[in-house]
């Protein structure tokens, strides 16, 4: 008895829930072919509404590709991995691309990989303009991956939105992207040198994107840096709608890159370097600094692993700054944090509370060389002048009770001259506080500057 737009309703609400959806990664469809085979009005009333029900045909590297697109209109087509794609799964996806290649919407080849065989098979199939594809992801985790060629795709996807490449080299791909000018998302990472494109190439491409709101720039090695940190430009590019990005490499080429940048609605940063021994960046500063919405901090968090040290505003936040160094041994990972804050990065200035954490999994020897460690770790905390609290999880305790413990006498109120309340991971409500730390309260309170000491949970 209801009227056909009252189903249509009905059904619009039904595709939303993705309770209802099949598929992979980028091609979520819901499950329309179910309902068509109800009866005849409720086919009728789904493909007569095929764009706003959003009516998509999914072709997985285990579908009959051939012999299945047939048997449905000519709806747009979502091609997605189920599993990893060897040499005979990707027989599937190339004839879903050379039967539909006006119709393809999306292809997500993500979840597992693609081979260098099969992508070198799936290379030569998408030889010819996408008109229709909207989102395509591809990663590859084999590292001999063949280089996508020049005419990848026809050079041409005018509607592209979504693009995402993984360890696939396409050196080609500045001139790809000049024809994909709607592109709001961009994830080019795990690099490999045979795909390097210069930061020259990479900010004059990225330049044609005005709707570019997410961008992710990754490479797998240092061999992918500038030979030499190009003369910064008269005039930057402007990037107006973009308020995420992230970083994966070596500074210098961030630093080359950035220089020729201005992002004046960026409100997220995520930045992880390669290990130096020396880091050397004023241009990071310039480009925070031009980045309006990239304010100071009340609050930062400090993350310590086997594979290197991260320091942002928050540990789950897409907003403000963060920043990774990617090195195994305890004195490197504080003395290039101390290295890069101390480049008068105003960013921490303001910081109130910091939370301090290692990793539980993790094997990191601090007891090797204490009196080093002790001075990395006062030079770290030298950088947070606003502090106020400090939260220190159990596997830290030590190094940095050490730390404290050196400020006493004349070098009291050296370092965290407006520390209040100190916070120790694992402490016992009647069990003894450290001695480092019951030397360092001591000295504080001589100087009339008291600090409590309690259990962070």
């Amino acid at each position: 008895m209801l009227p056909d737009n009252v189903f249509l309703e009905i059904f619009d609400f039904y595709r939303e829930d993705t309770t209802f959806c099949i598929g992979d990664g980028l091609i979520f469809t819901w499950r329309w072919r179910a309902l068509i085979q109800v009866c005849r009005r409720w086919r009728c009333v789904i493909f007569g509404s095929p764009r706003r029900l959003d009516l998509r045909v999914v072709c997985t590297d285990t579908t009959p590709t051939r012999t299945s697109l047939d048997i449905w209109p000519p709806f747009p087509i979502s091609i997605a991995s189920l599993d990893e794609v060897d040499e005979q799964r990707v027989e599937n996806i190339i004839a879903a691309v050379e039967h539909g290649h006006d119709r393809i919407s999306h292809i997500s080849i993500d979840d597992t990989s693609i081979d260098g065989p099969g992508l070198k098979k799936l290379a030569a199939a998408m030889q010819q303009p996408l008109p229709t594809l909207e989102c395509c992801c591809l990663v590859s985790f084999d590292k001999s991956a063949p280089v996508l060629p020049e005419t990848f795709m026809g050079g041409s996807a005018p509607v592209l939105e979504y693009l995402e490449l993984y360890g696939i080299p396409f050196p080609t791909f500045p001139q790809f992207i000049s024809s994909s000018t709607h592109i709001n998302e961009l994830r080019i990472l795990d690099i490999p040198h045979s795909g390097y494109i210069s930061p020259n190439a990479m900010a004059a491409c990225l330049a044609a994107l005005p709707n570019l709101e997410y961008l992710s720039i990754g490479f797998r090695s240092t061999l992918s840096r500038p030979s030499q940190i190009t003369p910064p430009p008269r005039t930057r590019m402007v990037l107006p709608a973009l308020t995420q990005l992230s970083f994966y490499g070596v500074s210098e080429y961030f630093e080359d890159f950035v220089a020729q940048i201005d992002t004046p609605l960026l409100n997220y940063l995520d930045v992880t370097f390669f290990m130096d021994l020396i880091f050397d960046i004023p241009r990071l500063r310039h480009f925070i600094g031009r980045a309006e919405r990239l304010k100071p901090f009340d609050q930062a968090w400090m993350g310590i692993s086997d594979e290197g040290i991260r320091l942002s505003d928050s540990r789950r936040s897409l907003r403000g700054f963060s920043l990774q160094i990617l090195c195994e041994r305890p004195d490197w990972k504080l003395s290039s944090m101390v290295q890069i804050f101390g480049q008068q990065l105003p960013l921490l200035s303001h910081v109130e509370q910091l939370d301090v954490s290692q990793f539980h999994d993790s094997n990191i020897d601090w007891i090797h060389n204490p009196n080093m460690v002790s001075s990395l770790w006062l030079g770290l905390f030298h950088l947070f002048i606003a502090l106020q609290r400090l939260c220190v999880s159990a596997e830290l305790v030590p190094p940095v009770a050490a730390a404290l413990q050196e400020l006493k006498g004349e070098r009291t109120m050296e370092v965290l001259p407006a520390l209040h309340s100190l916070f120790l991971e694992g402490l016992e409500p009647s069990g003894p506080v450290p001695e480092g730390i019951q030397s360092f309260v001591a000295a504080r309170q001589l100087s009339d500057h008291h600090v409590a000491v309690q259990r962070w949970n």
